[in-house]
């Protein structure tokens, strides 16, 4: 003789529970998450370089670099924030060349010049980039002008 299966029955009214625990977990994971993002994005700012400004749509798109080079009113140099001789920026930038090669992928270096420098010198570091085999340089500018 087969045992016949006996179910609860079930109440007309129940209630469904809200977890509201696992949903404060992921919103502080997602906060913490842009924190670290957006704290690593600034981390290639120099403050001490007053950027241009430029009104192009284009500007505004541009992916981000792997090697961030930021030329100072005063003349000092910072790649990747440490600061450099002129003359070793063809070495450092042709090593990250060599390291995004190895990934296949292009290497990309941002210029980031204040606008108070003089030409001269950020055409120094456009022939240390020529130097280095590079190809691509994206210059960063602001888009308002300051008040």
């Amino acid at each position: 003789m087969k045992k016949r299966l006996q179910f609860e029955q079930a109440t007309d009214h129940e209630t469904i529970a809200l977890q509201v625990a696992p949903l404060v977990d992921i919103v502080l994971f997602l906060i913490c998450f842009f924190m670290l993002a957006s704290e690593m994005v600034g981390s290639q700012k120099d403050p001490a370089v007053s950027l241009p400004h430029m009104s192009s749509p284009l500007a505004e798109s541009e992916t981000p670099a792997e090697v961030t080079v930021n030329l100072r009113a005063d003349g000092a140099i910072t790649v990747d924030g440490h600061v450099v001789a002129l003359d070793r920026v063809p070495a450092l930038v042709s090593g990250q060349a060599g390291l995004a090669g190895r990934d296949g992928r292009p290497l990309r270096v941002v210029v980031r010049a204040d606008r108070q420098l003089l030409f001269a010198a950020l055409d120094d570091v456009l022939v240390a980039c020529r130097k280095a085999g590079l190809g691509q340089v994206i210059f960063r500018a602001t888009a308002e002008e300051p008040q």
